[in-house]
């Protein structure tokens, strides 16, 4: 499409003032290299780095002076462009170092081709990362500090305040505990000037910003406490700028991890700041937690009475010192004294203690070993504990062999390896959905969504089969696509999985199996041969359900809560794009599908009260809300508006009526406020992309039409539409032709640019005759209108003005999903 012009002016005109705007450096090169335009940004950066690519050079060779460059980034940036220029490769990306003697930078170099009048060209930009890179080094740090087992608690604690002050910049940071009324600084790094050392204690209402964090459990980012927050103004310390946040103990709050300082923050604290601390927190409360427990068990197993036994070298029980039954069966002690390690016990578990006791013998020193054993109440883990008998009391070579039951242990340390390993799977998850967000963002028909879906799962590793489909029936699910199974048909599917599947569709819920295999033992077998778990996600927003999301876990892993959660937020993303596919694809088309339903006694308000007086509603606008509630412009004809008002008024879900329009050529006008919002057929089709024509409420029925995409799947919005609307009947479908106009692109790009909640007060305005002069509503009447004041209707028409204005111009913004 050829470039549009507006005012006389150009677009393409405006895109060098416009480029020169670009926080990066941008460059266009030939066929052959040479750079034929740079923006501002690089000119800057050449004259400020004396680089060989100042704006005086231009002309010169880009491909030759990175392949001379010293370091091995240079040629392959010039190799990777050139592959560019030759049509070998769409785009080039390289992350390279590009430091100064004063300071560290890291760039994103991306290339680009593209052809103008049969010449190629590329576009060649650098982006700088360097704060990407540095808050990357600064979590790899904290982390090695964590990891770093050659350390002990206390020296992490003070590496980790050390490497947090670093890095954001401030001069103090402790570990402070919760003691009664006072703070007790268990680890401190300052200033060598500062009068501050571990151990000290201080009054809690010396510290307004500490007690925050431990009053309200949350952290607390203040660049300038004086200005942001003077209700945390401390005089006694003096503390002007400040980050914390709590460590948490056993689900109580133990204290403290904070930085600070003295004089109010030039910068803001970021988001990411303050998740950098929270996590240098988390790490402390667990190590503390986890020492508390060390300690605890300790204590519990040195008071606790364990089975005691004297035995010699080769394994005998010479003596029984306490009761032997919480490791062996006997019948009474006697019976045990003379057997072996290997009479009593498996051979496995009697070899390795019988080598402990000989080791303890060997060296004189404490030994001690694990081993598990069968009992009665299921399998419990003993660590044996031996240490030699210095005087030979027993005439023998003999060691004091105590067999403590460490099970408790053992659960808590699977437990929390099972909870590490099911975080690292939900931040795997994590990192995956916003890697399918991203691909899924220029994705343009639902085949490809679901695909690229598939694909992104079963190539992580996380799962090892992956599909997606569709309701048949109430029982049924249809196979669409699928990923890492050999033979995907749709006679494959067990009915286990047809069960789960469309559990999940009818739920809404995510539905989770732990043996596939053995729930389809019944049938054929699953679709995915071999124990696993399942996990069947609704793709569902709204109301509108697009099917379903089947993934399989590799052989003996599970799928969580957590994990469940992180799958149902993906199933919504999918779902929301299908539903811009959708809005797309209905927008777009040459051709519509346009489908007629009927609600009798739909039971609506609007439908009740035209059956009570014979009157009828025409919808000319539905407003949704901010806060959830709605506002329904419609044309009324039959009834005396007044008598219609009073009616709406007394019925309980509607909040208020008002008269938009006494008169005109198609009917009063009224606005219609309804509180509480149900479920309604017109978001389903809303949900599919359709646009609503017609909406006609008359004799206690409701009539509506809208047209939808050619492709669309008009059982599933059929189905969709009576789950909202039960007893609908789909009355007629035809397809209509209707011209593709670059109005209706353009208008879909200005709702793209607004808020749900500045579209609200744009529509709002524009059905209340606002912009009409003279006016028909005023400011005050809209925000009463929207419930909200007069200042913030102000400012969301003006932001709302401000990107309709922008979409003007703007012809070179992409633009996001319609509403």
């Amino acid at each position: 499409m050829a470039p549009s012009s507006m005012d006389g002016h150009g677009v393409p005109a405006l895109y060098g003032p416009a480029i020169d705007t670009l926080p990066f450096m941008f460059a266009i090169v030939d066929e052959s290299g040479v750079i034929l335009s740079t923006n501002e940004t690089w000119d800057e950066f050449g004259r400020a780095n004396g680089t060989d690519l100042a704006p005086e050079t231009l002309g010169a060779n880009y491909l030759d002076v990175a392949a001379a460059a010293d370091d091995a980034t240079g040629p392959q940036a010039a190799d990777g462009i050139r592959a560019v220029l030759d049509g070998e490769r769409p785009t080039f990306e390289l992350e390279y170092p590009c430091h100064s003697p004063s300071t560290n930078r890291w760039f994103r170099l991306y290339a680009a081709a593209f052809t103008l009048d049969g010449a190629t060209y590329a576009s060649v930009t650098h982006i700088d990362v360097t704060a990407r890179k540095e808050r990357e080094a600064a979590l790899e740090s904290a982390y090695a500090i964590c990891t770093d087992a050659n350390r002990t608690f206390a020296e992490q604690l003070d590496a980790l305040l050390a490497h947090g002050c670093e890095t954001l910049g401030t001069p103090f940071g402790t570990l402070s505990r919760v003691h009664g009324d006072e703070y007790v600084f268990e680890a401190v790094v300052t200033p060598p000037t500062a009068a501050l050392e571990a151990g000290r204690t201080a009054s809690i209402d010396d510290l307004p910003n500490c007690g925050h964090v431990v009053e309200y459990r949350e952290p607390l980012a203040l660049s300038d406490v004086e200005a942001e927050a003077p209700a945390l103004a401390d005089p006694a310390w003096g503390i002007e700028n400040y980050i914390g946040a709590p460590v948490v103990v056993d689900g109580a709050v133990y204290g403290t991890f904070c930085f600070y300082g003295l004089e109010p923050r030039a910068a803001a604290y970021t988001q990411w700041d303050l998740t950098f601390v929270r996590l240098l927190s988390d790490w402390v409360g667990y190590e503390l937690e986890r020492q508390r427990h060390a300690e605890q068990r300790h204590a519990l197993n040195t008071a606790l009475p364990d089975p005691s036994f004297v035995i010699d070298a080769e394994g005998r029980f010479i003596d029984c010192l306490t009761d032997p039954e919480a490791m062996v069966e006997v019948d009474d002690t006697d019976t045990l004294v003379g057997q072996t390690l290997h009479g009593a016990l498996s051979a496995d578990t009697a070899d390795s203690l019988l080598a402990t006791v000989r080791a303890a013998l060997r060296t004189g020193t404490f030994q001690s070993v694990e081993y598990k054993l069968g009992a009665p109440g299921g399998e419990r883990w003993f660590e044996a504990r031996v240490a030699p008998l210095e005087r030979r009391a027993y005439d023998l070579d003999t060691v004091v062999f105590v067999a403590r039951d460490i099970t408790a242990h053992k659960d808590r340390q699977a437990e929390l390896e099972r909870q590490r390993d099911e975080l690292e799977q939900a931040q795997r998850l994590n990192v995956l959905g916003r890697e399918i967000a991203k691909a899924l963002q220029d994705t343009q028909t639902r085949e490809g969504i679901e695909s690229e879906v598939c694909t992104h799962l079963t190539d992580s590793d996380l799962y090892r089969a992956v599909w997606v489909g569709s309701r048949e029936n109430a029982t049924t699910v249809t196979l669409r696509t699928a990923a890492g199974i050999e033979e995907a048909t749709q006679e494959r599917l067990s009915a286990a999985e047809h069960s789960l599947a469309a559990n999940a569709i009818t739920t809404g819920e995510v539905q989770v199996v732990e043996d596939i295999a053995g729930a389809a033992a019944q049938s054929d077998g699953p679709l995915v041969p071999g124990a696993s778990a399942v996990a069947a996600v609704p793709l569902t927003t709204g109301e509108t359900t697009y099917g379903v999301l089947v993934v399989y876990a590799p052989t003996g892993a599970t799928i969580g809560c957590r994990e469940s959660a992180i799958l149902a937020d993906l199933g919504r993303l999918i779902a929301l794009s299908v539903q811009r596919i959708h809005s797309q694809q209905s927008l777009q088309a040459a051709t519509a599908v346009e489908l007629e339903f009927l609600t009798p006694e739909s039971g609506g308000v609007l439908a009740d009260v035209s059956a009570a007086l014979d009157c009828s509603f025409t919808l000319d606008r539905r407003v949704p809300t901010s806060d959830g509630d709605c506002l329904y412009y419609v044309r009324v004809s039959g009834a005396d508006t007044d008598r219609v008002c009073r009616a709406l008024t007394e019925t309980p879900s509607v909040a208020s009526c008002a008269v938009v329009e006494p008169a005109a050529d198609r009917g009063p006008l009224l606005e219609v406020a309804l509180d509480e919002v149900s479920a309604s057929p017109l978001d389903a089709l809303a949900d599919y992309g359709g646009a609503v024509t017609k909406a006609v409420a008359a004799d206690g029925d409701l009539r509506f039409a809208a047209e939808m995409a050619p492709d669309v799947d008009v059982r599933a919005v059929v189905e969709t539409v009576r789950e909202t609307a039960p007893g609908t009947e789909l009355r007629s479908k035809q397809y209509v032709d209707r011209p593709v106009s670059t109005a209706t692109d353009f208008q879909t790009r200005l709702r793209d640019r607004l808020t749900p909640k500045q579209a609200a007060a744009l529509k709002t305005a524009y059905a209340r005759g606002y912009y009409d002069w003279p006016r028909k509503s005023s400011a005050e009447e809209l925000a009463e209108t929207l419930d909200i004041s007069a200042p913030t209707l102000h400012y969301r028409l003006r932001k709302a003005h401000d990107a309709v204005i922008g979409g003007l111009f703007d012809t070179a913004t992409g633009f996001g999903d319609p509403d």
